[in-house]
């Protein structure tokens, strides 16, 4: 049993690595945190993370330290409380694998302009970078960190698929 948790800054290689996991290991992907679930309250978002806890071999692109991140920084968005979020790490740390993908700000802000992104602009890089790591400080699970400036999708897909052998 084994939930890859993908987390990180927009333009990252999230998705790609979860459609590269997704392939080789034959896991669905599941988009854990949204822009459009952070708006739906805190009772509906606690009970859509906790319902994912219970998934056993999934990719979940984002979970519940994104929706930390991107709460604090978009003050109108729904958050989980201290206590959620240690019920839900207590019910997946067994299993999780949790991964951090990151690149330097200048990077990021480089692909977001070959991408585009309708939530993101060049101003949120940094204070996102900076609340993730508040966030990764003060979590309750062990955390894997590849800095997607200096490894490739394949290569951050075959060392995860290593770390879950």
């Amino acid at each position: 049993m084994t939930l890859i948790i993908l987390e990180g800054p927009d333009c990252c290689f999230k998705s790609t690595v979860a459609e590269k996991l997704s392939k080789e290991l034959k896991y669905p992907i599941i988009k854990g945190s949204s822009f459009e679930l952070a708006t739906s309250g805190n009772e509906k978002l606690f009970e859509h993370f906790n319902k994912l806890a219970d998934e056993d071999n999934v990719i979940i692109d984002r979970f519940i330290y994104s929706n930390l991140v991107y709460a604090r920084k978009f003050k109108d968005y729904s958050i989980l409380t201290e206590q959620q979020l240690r019920i839900i790490e207590n019910k997946i740390k067994m299993k999780a694998k949790v991964v951090y993908l990151h690149a330097d700000p200048k990077i990021i802000q480089q692909r977001l302009i070959e991408r585009g992104d309708e939530y993101i602009v060049d101003e949120d890089i940094e204070p996102v970078l900076d609340l993730y790591n508040k966030v990764i400080d003060n979590m309750g699970l062990h955390m894997n960190s590849w800095d997607t400036n200096e490894w490739n999708s394949d290569e951050i897909v075959e060392d995860i698929i290593h770390l879950i052998g």
